[in-house]
């Protein structure tokens, strides 16, 4: 009985002081905005799971996948069932890989003793290889030894193919996630762990995610809130350097609506992701430091067993057409999403997930 009543407590701690982070993150929010890194900790943005990806990353109000501890944490409450999800995607054929593992499920146990909640452990990897390093060259390249090696000098790499060294880039996010039903509400939270190498040099930081869930909130719409690195997340680094994820703001809605003449159901789902680090145009719509990213989706399920998903991510143009496709057979669940060259650098990206529900 006494074991029992050891993880609410300790649970209740964590959440507490997560709630004490963020009333003192709201105070300093602005501030430290001034001095955020842009794109620091990016490797975590796309989140994970096709089926996301598939719906334009538009997943804040719809959150009930396994995906859902970094979408919107909160979505664990309404977990009825174990679940595995394991995703893999490439970039530019296999130089980039990215893996997204995710276990959620609900527990017999609550923090508020409202006897509806969920965990889940989930891990972002994102790998570089073959990452040239000449560092070491720089005084045989220095023919002039003036200190700097300039672009004619550079071309003495040519002769030093031999010694040039490649290393990995290995980049890492591991995510524990609690969520709890409280009365129309769903309240939930990820801490997550940070790391980043490339060659010697290494990076760590800690940070937290706060998601509200409000299925219903009027008639078959759903809210959802993710207040993301809400406690603002820094990332120090071997070399001295600290980089800054700050705060961000990613409300959203889900419509679901049942098609029972055609035994289909219908998901139309949006979101906007608002940021602080002063992004400008490299983001959808900007005013001075804050920026904003648009993502809807949408989800046509037959029988609920084959799916088909569209959906836009961060813009309107062909490059930010996503799409997807699903088919399941319980327990088994397999997506496939596409996403469109969005960078302008001619690779459009291909994503495959499969769940496992026990």
């Amino acid at each position: 009985m006494h074991s029992k009543r050891v993880l609410p407590v300790v649970g209740r701690c964590v959440l507490m002081s997560v709630l004490m982070s963020v009333l003192m993150s709201l105070v300093i929010l602005f501030p430290q905005s001034a001095l955020a890194t842009k794109y620091a900790g990016a490797f975590m943005e796309n989140g994970g799971g096709a089926r996301a990806l598939g719906m334009g990353g538009a997943f804040t109000a719809v959150a009930d996948d396994p995906s859902t501890t970094f979408w919107n944490p909160a979505g664990l409450a309404s977990m009825d069932q174990n679940e595995l999800l394991l995703m893999h995607s490439e970039r530019f054929g296999d130089l980039i890989d990215r893996d997204f593992a995710s276990y959620t499920q609900p527990v017999g146990w609550s923090i508020f003793g409202s006897g509806q909640a969920g965990i889940g452990i989930s891990i972002i990897r994102l790998g570089v290889d073959d990452i040239p390093f000449t560092e070491h060259l720089e005084d045989q390249l220095d023919t002039n030894n003036d200190g700097e090696v300039s672009d004619t000098e550079a071309l003495g790499l040519l002769d030093l193919q031999d010694e040039i060294r490649y290393k990995s880039d290995q980049e890492f996010a591991l995510m524990f996630s609690y969520a709890e039903q409280l009365g129309s509400w769903h309240l939930g939270t990820s801490l997550k762990v940070v790391r980043q190498s490339i060659g010697q040099y290494s990076s760590l930081g800690i940070g937290a995610d706060i998601g509200l869930l409000r299925p219903q909130l009027w008639k078959n719409l759903d809210f959802g809130l993710k207040l993301q690195d809400i406690t603002t997340t820094y990332l120090s680094w071997s070399t001295g350097h600290t980089e800054i994820i700050t705060p961000a703001v990613v409300p959203g809605l889900a419509w679901r609506q049942p098609l029972q003449s055609w035994n289909m159901d219908l998901l139309l789902a949006g979101s906007l992701e608002t940021r602080f680090d002063n992004r400008r145009t490299a983001d959808q719509y900007h005013s001075g430091s804050i920026s904003y990213n648009s993502h809807v989706g949408m989800e046509l399920a037959f029988a609920r067993k084959v799916f088909l998903r569209v959906g836009f991510d961060s813009g309107w143009a062909s490059e930010n057409l996503t799409a997807g496709a699903g088919f399941r057979v319980a327990p088994l669940t397999i997506d496939y999403a596409y996403a469109g060259d969005s960078l302008d650098i001619d690779e459009v990206t291909h994503r495959i997930s499969v769940s496992v529900t026990f």
